[in-house]
């Protein structure tokens, strides 16, 4: 499903923050990616997705190269690809029940089924009665259980999930490692995420990828 052959990640000041990376993941297998904040995490989940371009090296996702390539562009109509961010991700001027159909239309699912699964996945996520609402109005946990009802809704093949545990409260981390749990156990799906630590995830079976420390920032000039 993912392969990384000598995968090269810049910083935004252009040095290298991740170097030489190789990595195999088959269909239906989870992959834990830890490090330290800066430590290249979130650009590496960006680079799979195809929404960012490495320094260098090969990514492939189900068989088709989208670096080098076309990035994302590759994937349409080949592979699809649920992205839960661990900020933002919602379009703003949408509510969010349109942020969740709005993926399923563009797959051209009939209206019906696009309701169907919007609907479902707002009440696995418990955000139904702020379903009308805009990003900016709801609380900072319902945004992020809104990005985890958008994945679901959309049943993709592949699903990345950058901190995903992140500023929740025990009731809200409990419905999210729950749900974490059911994708983790679907062999028809593969699952990486990003986190800072891995002990919240002790109860993922998956393979562990421990980024290094970002570099030392230069200090400036006298």
């Amino acid at each position: 499903m993912l392969e990384l052959h000598d995968l090269a990640l810049d910083a935004p000041d252009g040095r290298l923050r991740v170097e030489g990376l190789d990595l195999k993941l088959p269909r239906g297998g989870n992959l834990l990616v830890t490090g330290p904040r800066g430590s290249g995490k979130s650009r590496l989940l960006k680079v799979i997705a195809g929404t960012e371009r490495p320094a260098r090296g090969r990514v492939s996702l189900g068989g088709r190269d989208i670096w080098p390539g076309e990035g994302a562009l590759a994937l349409i109509g080949h592979l699809r690809v649920g992205f839960a961010f661990a900020s933002g991700g919602l379009v703003s001027n949408l509510s969010l029940r349109e942020n969740l159909a709005l993926p399923l239309r563009f797959l051209g699912l009939p209206s019906e089924a696009v309701q169907s699964r919007v609907d479902a996945a707002l009440e696995a996520l418990g955000i139904q009665a702020v379903a009308g609402l805009r990003p900016h109005a709801v609380s900072p946990s319902a945004r992020k259980h809104a990005n985890f009802a958008r994945v679901l809704a959309l049943e993709p093949e592949l699903i990345l999930l950058d901190d995903p545990l992140e500023g929740l409260d025990a009731a809200d981390r409990t419905i999210a490692q729950n749900l974490i749990r059911t994708w983790a156990d679907d062999g028809s799906c593969t699952l990486v995420i990003a986190a800072e630590e891995a002990d919240s995830f002790s109860f993922l079976e998956a393979e562990r990828l421990q980024l290094a420390h970002a570099p030392m920032s230069l200090e400036p000039s006298p």
